[in-house]
């Protein structure tokens, strides 16, 4: 197939122009930043796409549901940094999008629009799945606790529903005003809106319990203040994925009733539930888990639906969309006419240019890590997200001999981003190729995907003119004929060592990686200490996947407390149905005999367990480099890179290097 079908534009319709130059749009993902990064960030990957979703609803997360009088009583305590000044009763709350965001939201349409994409701001309200204490009550139809983060909402009553229709027109019509094309509500993902058309959230019984009622009264009242000329959509899911909630029949219903209303509907799959019918919450977020069918199933029955009522509109797919291949077959298979990418785009800001090019095998894919839904947004694929210009390749004044010891993320990174400025470096490796760490962890079945990283690092080695020497030991003799000016260790870390009594040899989850396996059929105990992130869940994963009794223990109440909340759900949901049992407050004092003893973390209550084998997966330290000694000045510079400053994750490592590349 041409891979130019992408290029093709498309007509949204309407009295207004509003058409995509190409078939990419990017969708909102863009929260955790700022106003004055954002500008930058869009811009930096706008002369890609044919169109933009923006979060620029903003001021709807301040919904107010106190009374009139209270909240006019906020706006003279400006000390009240949280509370919400204007209700929208009050006459003067039809202005107050426009004069608070009028500005800002303009600088993103036009960092957009420059290009010649268009920009459309997104109304979005978190309803009973709010991340934040914004010391007002969430929100929603009905009071179901929100599934992420556990939050009891608080039911609107019909006048408060009034309130918020007024609210969502308000703030919609200052979008317009701002100079945004269009306007689209988020009714997906568990989100207030999604809850009043999910027939498992809405428990109602008057006027506002039939699930399209809402969204189609927003929509008449959205088109009759901002005319025909703006784009209207709405972004739904064709499947919630739960026991009770709204399937893609009811999808496909929903997007009947509100179709006279949109330009084009945004459709992807899942919700924010994550604790009910073995599912992970929003489950495309996450490689391992998944699944392309669903969401094209459901966007194409949706499809089919609105065609069958006369009422076809253009219809955008959403959803871990990662290869520029998966993108073609959406357009060719006939199940959409708009591409959406969001972590595509942060791993790849050009990702559309090279998809329509034909150039495949230059996108550097999302791995999947969820490292951008943290605060600050980072990407191990892309250490400029979010900080775009910050490593520019300024040529060097003087270009220097720079020895890189280590080509993981950070080493390799660094080399990189120091040879583009013209230096001249040389990047050694004990390992036959580049990725460090990283070429054993792809071992994993939790991270294979994390490969594609390896290929881009290649890549990229071979690309910027770094003399890459694989498989060559970092001895005082070598890296003195390596005649640098400059030396960077990014030699990484090692396992933490043994610190309770074994009377056998204990397993590391490196070995594991690296293919040796307890004997076969006896019970495991894998002690995670007190880490925090994945090594724990690695080596349970690849050893009760492989069909061993396996027993994780952790030093700490919770397990994973610094994995991103969706991912460690999935995580869990994987390791129950593999059996692994979890204890947690767990500390090991001794292996003899086959016995592990334990005892517990707060209290000392002891415990024994069976342990034909012990797996230590408690964390790393750094490896121990010539440049920790404190040696007399030379003439030739040292510095510490990556985890052999300190262990940390692969997105702090592959920044570290970025940063040290861009200025060394």
């Amino acid at each position: 197939m041409n891979p130019n079908l992408l290029a093709q534009p498309l007509d949204l319709g309407g009295s207004g122009s509003l058409t995509l130059r190409n078939r990419f749009v990017m969708t909102p993902h863009l929260g955790r930043l700022g106003a004055i990064r954002l500008p930058t960030y869009l811009a930096r990957r706008a002369p890609g796409y044919g169109m933009a979703i923006l979060p620029a609803g903003a001021g709807m997360l301040g919904f107010p549901v106190y009374p009139p009088e209270i909240v006019a009583g906020l706006e003279r305590g400006r000390s009240d940094q949280d509370g919400v000044p204007l209700h929208p009763a009050d006459p003067r709350y039809a202005n107050h999008h426009q004069q608070k965001y009028g500005d800002v939201l303009g600088a993103f349409a036009n960092a957009v629009q420059q290009f010649g994409s268009l920009a459309i701001g997104q109304v979005h309200h978190p309803g009973a799945e709010q991340s934040w204490d914004s010391f007002a009550p969430a929100i929603a139809p009905s009071a179901i606790r929100g599934d992420e983060f556990g939050t009891v909402p608080h039911a609107l009553t019909a006048r408060e529903i009034g309130h918020l229709i007024d609210a969502y027109v308000d703030t919609s019509a200052s979008i317009v005003a701002a100079g945004f094309d269009g306007v689209e509500l988020h009714a997906s993902h568990g989100y207030l809106l999604n809850r009043f058309i999910s027939p498992y959230y809405n428990r109602r019984t008057d006027e506002w319990a039939a699930g399209p009622t809402l969204l189609a009264r927003l929509l008449e009242a959205i088109r009759e203040r901002v005319g025909d000329a703006p784009s209207l959509s709405i972004r739904l899911q064709a499947d919630e994925e739960i026991t009770g909630g709204l399937t893609t029949d009811g999808a496909s219903d929903v997007a009947v009733a509100v179709a006279p209303y949109l330009n084009f509907l945004s459709v992807s799959i899942g919700n924010h539930t994550g604790l009910r019918d073995n599912r992970p919450a929003t489950s495309y977020t996450s490689p391992w888990l998944n699944e392309y069918g669903p969401a094209l199933d459901g966007a194409q029955q949706v499809r089919r639906a609105l065609s069958d009522a006369g009422l076809a509109r253009p219809l955008l797919v959403t959803g871990r969309i990662t290869s520029a291949a998966f993108a073609r077959g959406i357009l060719e298979n006939g199940v959409a006419d708009m591409v959406g990418l969001a972590r595509a785009l942060i791993a790849d800001p050009d990702f559309p240019a090279k998809a329509i090019a034909g150039k495949d095998a230059e996108i550097n894919r999302c791995i999947g890590c969820n490292e951008c839904v943290r605060v600050p947004l980072s990407c191990p694929v892309n250490p400029d997200a979010g900080r775009e210009g910050a490593h520019e390749s300024v040529p060097v004044d003087q270009s220097r001999r720079i020895a890189v010891i280590g080509a993981g993320p950070a080493g390799a990174n660094l080399a990189i981003r120091a040879a583009d400025r013209g230096h001249d470096v040389v990047l050694i490796d004990r390992a036959d190729g580049v990725g460090g760490m990283l070429r054993k962890l792809v071992n994993s079945p939790l991270l294979s995907e994390w490969s594609a990283m390896i290929e881009q690092l290649e890549r990229r080695v071979a690309e910027s003119g770094v003399e890459f020497r694989p498989g060559v030991v970092a001895t005082e003799e070598t890296v003195s004929g390596l005649k640098a000016d400059r030396v960077v260790w990014a030699t990484g870390s090692i396992a933490l060592p043994l610190d309770f009594d074994a009377d056998s040899a204990v397993h590391t989850t490196e070995e594991l990686l690296e293919g040796k396996r307890p004997p076969a059929g006896v019970p495991v105990v894998v002690v995670g200490g007190a880490e925090p992130h994945l090594e724990p869940f690695i080596a349970a994963d690849l050893l009760s996947a492989e069909g061993w009794s396996v027993t994780l223990i952790s030093e700490r109440p919770v397990f994973g407390t610094d994995i991103e909340p969706r991912t460690l759900n999935a995580i869990f949901g994987r390791l129950m149905r593999q059996g692994v049992r979890l204890m947690p407050m767990t500390r090991p004092l001794a292996w003899e005999r086959g016995v592990l003893r334990t005892e517990q973390t707060f209290g000392g209550r002891a415990e024994a367990l069976e342990a034909g084998a012990v797996v230590l997966a408690r964390g790393r330290l750094a490896a121990a480099t010539p440049a920790d000694a404190d040696t007399p000045e030379t003439t030739t510079q040292t510095y510490l890179l990556g985890d052999a400053l300190a262990p940390r994750r692969m997105t702090h490592a592959a920044l570290e290097g970025a940063r040290f590349g861009a200025n060394i």
